[in-house]
């Protein structure tokens, strides 16, 4: 009896070990996993170099597949068909191996993800987190939680995301890998944003992924925070902002056009013209990136607005929260659409489940459908909430332009009617002069106060550089473009046009300038050459129709 017993155990072991999965033992491929973490290359060439690898042993050969598979993932390579790591997956399924299952199961992921096959690759991620549970594998656990995390993302279930992005926080602090700290950071931070989370709080995140970033030495992940950041304090400190964005604007290539458009925005809010105009040409070259369609319309509107062009303002401050409207309706649109999908997929999975067990998935359906039903009604309600706002957000803006461009004309009658009462009472001086001249019969009495008088009433050249400047802010620059673009035009000039702007005819121009009418005549032909205009055009009707504002003019000359 004994020995049946003892014969019986070794027949159970021997059947058990037979069972038991094996993880290789072939030299190369050892090799090759010992250096793949540090140098993928060299350890893809050591795969390579093994010929014909689908006639090893099983286990070799699940061993190649695994670490071929993962060494194309760390090297960015193109991988279009899941057929080798499948060989890794179905080898390692249900086996004394947890952490090579999990490894299969991970990467089976990435390429699914990568070839769009979204769902799936869920599926695979899960396989593996669960499957991980078992081992110590810190590095490979936080991976897996934070591809789990970025899939959320892309289905805008941003709650769940946020949760998996934490995980994979605690799992990389465990396994002391500060550059995944650093995204994992950088991803609560983004989150934390688009949940209204307190600003102070976003930024916490994002500054420990910055310092971490830094730390890792790992520049493009740096200054893609950093880019981030300048946009978080675009509403609210533009100095930094713009000190942010710049630095990304020239570290980061594949997003210049998008911090372009954002500088032109910082810069238009600091009232800086012409470095806002010289980034939002940098925007608007490039054609094919749309994405940010909505900043460069914001970026125009206050370009045009701290060019005095309030129409021009208005018109693309409306397309900017227009397309904001239409850009959240398609989100809401394309996030019923993945629910549906998500739907879709799990009722299949249930039809196949009721075969075995009817009446439980009878139960889950229903479940599953008040569920799906609910979580319809609270994204529709949010969704309008949120779109009533924007609209809101959109009509008090309106009305503050609206504001602004009322205000800016009553300062501009406010102007005009000041320098025409200076000028009225310039003439009424004179007017008074010439007849007190009458009265004065002796000759050096008269000479002095004539000089004397003629200081209070007339314009002198000292003064005509204020009254060409006012004019000049009165019309929005409109004398300073005239003055540069005709370059032969004298001070002396300027003046004569500045009056004619404000509507003063020949004899008033002559009682300012202390100058006859011939000599006016004469200076008017002059201007007229200068300018390039026929004998025959009238010089009044020119400068009026080129002086005053054309709502029909470019934004950008």
């Amino acid at each position: 009896m004994p020995i049946k017993k003892i014969c019986y155990c070794l027949l159970f072991s021997i059947l058990v070990l037979s069972c038991k999965k094996l993880y290789t033992n072939h030299r190369t491929i050892l090799l090759a996993e010992s250096i793949l973490k540090t140098k993928p290359d060299s350890a893809q060439k050591l795969l390579l170099s093994i010929p014909q690898p689908n006639k090893l042993s099983r286990a070799d050969f699940a061993a190649w597949c695994l670490l071929y598979t993962h060494s194309q993932y760390k090297l960015y390579q193109d991988i279009k068909s899941d057929s080798l790591i499948r060989v890794a997956v179905n080898y390692y399924d249900n086996s004394n191996l947890p952490k090579q299952s999990g490894t299969a199961y991970y990467l089976l992921g990435c390429v699914l993800q990568l070839n769009k096959h979204y769902n799936e690759a869920m599926h695979a991620y899960k396989e593996a987190d669960d499957i991980l549970k078992n081992t110590t594998d810190d590095n490979l656990k936080g991976l897996v939680e934070f591809e789990i995390g970025s899939l959320y993302k892309e289905d805008e279930a941003y709650e769940q995301s946020l949760i998996l992005f934490k995980k994979s926080l605690n799992s990389f602090i465990r396994s002391k890998n500060i550059k995944y700290q650093a995204y994992a950071y950088r991803e609560i931070s983004d989150r934390y944003s688009q949940l209204h989370y307190p600003f102070d709080s976003i930024m916490h995140y994002s500054l420990e992924a910055l310092k971490l970033a830094n730390k890792a030495g790992d520049s493009i992940n740096y200054y893609s925070i950093l880019g981030r950041q300048g946009e978080l304090f675009i509403e609210n400190d533009n100095i930094r902002s713009k000190e942010y964005l710049l630095k990304s604007f020239q570290h980061n290539a594949g997003y210049k056009s998008h911090y372009a458009a954002l500088l032109s925005y910082d810069y238009s809010k600091l009232n800086l013209p012409d470095s806002a105009r010289y980034y939002l040409q940098l925007s608007l070259a490039d054609t094919l990136n749309t994405k940010n369609s909505m900043t460069k319309y914001l970026a125009i509107a206050y370009v045009a607005k701290n060019r005095g062009r309030y129409n021009n303002a208005f018109d693309y401050l409306e397309k900017a929260y227009l397309m904001r409207d239409s850009t959240l309706k398609q989100s809401i649109e394309s996030q019923l659409h993945r629910i549906d999908k998500q739907y879709d997929l799990t009722q299949k999975e249930k039809e196949n489940a009721e075969l075995k067990i009817s009446r439980r998935n009878n139960i889950i359906l229903i479940a599953l459908l008040t569920i799906g039903i609910l979580i319809s009604l609270i994204i529709a309600l949010f969704a309008n909430s949120r779109y009533k706002r924007k609209q809101a957000e959109h009509e008090i803006e309106k009305q503050r332009m609206e504001y602004e461009i009322e205000t800016k004309h009553m300062q501009n009658i406010q102007k005009r009617q000041l320098l025409l009462a200076k000028l009225q009472n310039k003439i009424e001086n004179t007017l008074r002069l010439n007849q007190l001249k009458i009265g004065l019969l002796q000759q050096d009495k008269h000479d002095a106060f004539v000089e004397e008088i003629t200081k209070q009433a007339v314009i002198s050249e000292k003064e005509w550089q204020y009254y060409i400047d006012e004019i000049n802010q009165l019309f929005d620059g409109r004398i300073a473009l005239l003055s540069k673009k005709y370059t032969e035009l004298t001070r002396a000039d300027l003046i004569v046009i500045s009056l004619i702007g404000l509507q003063k005819d020949i004899t008033d121009c002559c009682s300012l300038l202390n100058m006859t009418q011939n000599t006016m005549y004469v200076r008017r032909k002059r201007i007229k050459k200068r300018i390039g205009l026929d004998t025959d055009i009238d010089l009044e009707e020119w400068i009026m129709g080129y002086i005053q504002y054309k709502p029909s003019e470019k934004l950008l000359e």
